[in-house]
């Protein structure tokens, strides 16, 4: 199954409170496996680059700079919304910025 509906930059619309999201998060979907995870810290756009694959519905996510790893449930939403199930408790992201042709094989 292609993910390249994933590519390009999603926005948080909304999200469970137990999920302690920022307000403003987006996360940056790459074609080789980067999703660059910005949030908003005092006005400035902080950056964290992590790496990804997707296997079946599981988004995996690791941070090569941490020893920190995460498994979500993910989905393509009807309105092309990107849905990601924290076990129970979910967030809901809309594109922001597709990707640029370049990054679609």
């Amino acid at each position: 199954m292609s993910t390249n509906w994933l590519l390009g930059i999603w926005r948080l619309m909304r999200a469970d409170a137990s999920l302690d999201f920022a307000p403003g998060v987006r996360m940056e979907f790459l074609l080789d496996g980067v999703l660059r995870y910005h949030v908003d810290v005092g006005g400035q756009d902080q950056v964290v680059d992590l790496v990804y694959r997707v296997d079946g519905d599981l988004l995996h996510t690791e941070n090569p700079e941490a020893p920190h790893s995460m498994s979500v449930r993910l989905e393509h939403g009807a309105g092309d919304v990107l849905l990601l199930d924290f076990g129970g408790a979910q967030a809901m992201l809309v594109r922001e910025v597709a990707p640029p042709e370049r990054y679609i094989q």
